[in-house]
């Protein structure tokens, strides 16, 4: 009876060890590659920013097991029109900024409920794989989309820093912008309430 005891404790202490070690796929948000990115009629700069349309950018939906393209799961920024979309440069290295404020921004986009807001991260630079681990590793749950070239960053007259936060209105116009980590939940509402 002992025997049997002991047995069933070190596999069920095996199984738990195996798996608080993996990471389920569930634990995976919706992963995308940019593919594509409109460049607009007229340069975008930091002088010129406020108020100017969104360029377009299409990103494939990415498998989070095989990292491989979804067949058929295309979208776009300009399909989100009707609400109001937040978009966060991020970097999955050398960047705590981008770290820091990622507290702030889960309360705020819990908080508010009457905006149907949506929130992308696009991380400049980094590959898919890349961005899988850094996700899954940091726990964030929004929409990670990878841009290895950094296209979309530089199509909307930004540096090459993170982390840099747009908000765009629900007609596709950028109405605020943060560059550098926000330091507090309210400094987010602000612009939320605003869109």
């Amino acid at each position: 009876m002992k025997k049997l005891i002991t047995i069933t404790l070190i596999t069920t202490l095996l199984i738990s060890i195996l798996t608080s070690c993996s990471s389920p796929e569930g634990d995976c948000p919706e992963l995308g590659l940019i593919t594509n990115v409109e460049k607009p009629e007229t340069a975008i700069t930091m002088d010129n920013r406020i108020g100017c349309s969104i360029p377009d950018f299409t990103w494939e939906s990415i498998d989070c097991k095989t990292l491989k393209p979804i067949a058929g799961m295309s979208q776009s920024l300009k399909g989100l029109r009707g609400k109001p979309v937040m978009v966060i440069f991020h970097k999955t290295m050398n960047c705590p900024g981008c770290e820091a404020q990622m507290p702030f921004i889960k309360a705020a986009y819990q908080q508010q409920t009457d905006k149907n807001l949506t929130v992308l991260t696009v991380y400049r630079g980094d590959s898919t794989a890349d961005v899988k681990r850094f996700v899954i590793n940091k726990g964030y749950t929004f929409t990670a989309i990878a841009d290895p070239k950094d296209e979309f960053a530089n199509c909307c007259g930004f540096a090459p820093a993170a982390p840099i936060t747009i908000f765009i209105d629900a007609n596709g116009t950028i109405k605020g912008e943060k560059i550098g980590p926000f330091k507090s939940q309210d400094e987010i509402m602000k612009i939320i309430d605003s869109l």
